[in-house]
């Protein structure tokens, strides 16, 4: 079968680091990534991207091409070796920083900003933007063509939902995502991430949170900012997750050290203001049918406003969806079509879903794809307009 093949010195990489694990620690990931050794309804079983290249670890150094160029699973990933595709030999750099960092992190940094913004503000939001422009002219990237819209707004704020690929590495992050980013009037802020953390999160707080653009978090990556009507907490959901199981999942504390963001957040949402909060990782399923244990985390503070005041927008998965609010939970958002070419969804034709991005993109080296874009927040004293856009500009979804 043919094969698209993993650079040689990263399969070294991935070896050398792999040998240097405890044993213990091997057979627990071992574990837990073959149980995601999974079908996704094709009609034969084919590894995710974490076992193509954890494979690299004991032996093979080859990603098959098994005909997946038009396959795209329930979740949207497409299934091919093309740049960011599910298969693409890339994301072995992943596994090999994460194989490198696993207990090897960058200190957390707990001085937190609470900083006064207008009470008229646009705020541009985009999730998983960190590809970097990686097309030519002709046919610009997703996130090129994003970045190009979202700065037609000449928004006040922009935030990053995280994610800079494939590994946030010093260079990732210098020159695919902060050289890259539309910087707001007044400033920008950029989340911690799952792919942040493959690096031990070096990259993201020496090199992002070093930026200019991003000095208004003071090398922090947890945040608030405030008006008199609402109160944005911006929260690190990626640097105390699990790494044997990539991050994945979010939390806001890490077993035995103090909890930092949980009484941050509390403090924010005690000042009973409307409150939006941000970060990379999900608290629902993608369906939206089911609240994970981060989703809980957040809500347990959430839950304590009026009902229909609070708003989460979050990455993490790469596509745009609006789901229902239901009893206390927040208005929860994914925004996270920013860069990463995927296709629709279908696990998001739910009834928890009341809009999700479906579109083509018209794209001729993807065809499958569908319409990249980002989220705008409009404030205006108390009252909240949020608008979809798609990479062309066009209006999606808009809040009535």
């Amino acid at each position: 079968m043919p094969a698209s093949y993993i650079d040689p010195v990263i399969a070294s990489r991935i070896r050398a680091a792999w040998g240097n694990l405890a044993p213990d620690v091997r057979t627990r990931i071992t574990a837990r990534l073959n149980a995601k050794r999974v079908a996704k309804g094709f009609q034969q079983p084919v590894p995710l991207q974490e076992l193509v290249t954890l494979d690299a670890a004991v032996g093979a150094v080859a990603v098959p091409k098994v005909a997946l160029t038009s396959q795209v699973d329930s979740s949207g990933e497409i299934w091919g070796t093309g740049r960011y595709e599910h298969l693409d030999p890339g994301w072995a750099e992943s596994i090999a920083c994460w194989l490198e960092t696993m207990h090897d992190h960058h200190p957390f940094n707990t001085a937190a900003q609470v900083i006064q913004i207008p009470d008229t503000v646009k705020i541009a939001i985009a999730g998983d933007w960190g590809c970097g422009d990686w097309r030519d002219a002709g046919n610009p990237a997703p996130s090129t063509r994003v970045a190009a819209q979202m700065a037609a707004l000449k928004p006040d704020l922009t935030v990053h939902l995280g994610d800079e690929y494939y590994a946030g590495t010093a260079d990732e992050e210098k020159h695919l995502f902060a050289a890259l980013w539309p910087q707001g009037r007044l400033g920008s802020f950029a989340m911690q991430s799952n792919h942040g953390m493959y690096s031990g999160g070096y990259g993201y707080y020496d090199v992002t949170l070093d930026h200019p653009a991003f000095r208004l978090q003071r090398g922090c990556s947890f945040f608030a900012l405030e008006n008199s009507n609402w109160v944005i907490v911006g929260l690190d959901s990626a640097y105390y997750a699990d790494p044997e199981g990539l991050y994945m999942d979010g939390t806001l504390r890490g077993n035995g050290y103090p909890d930092f963001q949980s009484e941050f957040l509390r403090e924010q949402v005690a000042k009973g203001k409307k409150a939006v909060v941000l970060t990379h990782h999900n608290g629902l399923s993608d369906d939206g049918m089911t609240l994970n244990d981060f989703g809980a985390q957040v809500m347990s503070f959430t839950a304590r406003l009026p009902v229909q005041t609070s708003y989460w927008y979050w990455g993490h998965s790469h596509f745009a969806a609006v789901y229902k609010q239901d009893g206390a939970e927040p208005f929860c958002r994914c925004v996270g079509h920013g860069g990463v070419p995927y296709g629709v969804a279908s696990v998001l034709e739910s009834s928890a879903v009341e809009w999700y991005e479906k579109r083509l993109a018209n794209d001729p080296e993807i065809p499958q794809r569908v319409m990249n874009g980002f989220c705008q927040v409009a404030l205006d004293g108390p009252n909240i307009v949020e608008t979809f856009y798609d990479e062309q500009g066009g209006i999606a979804w808009q809040s009535k």
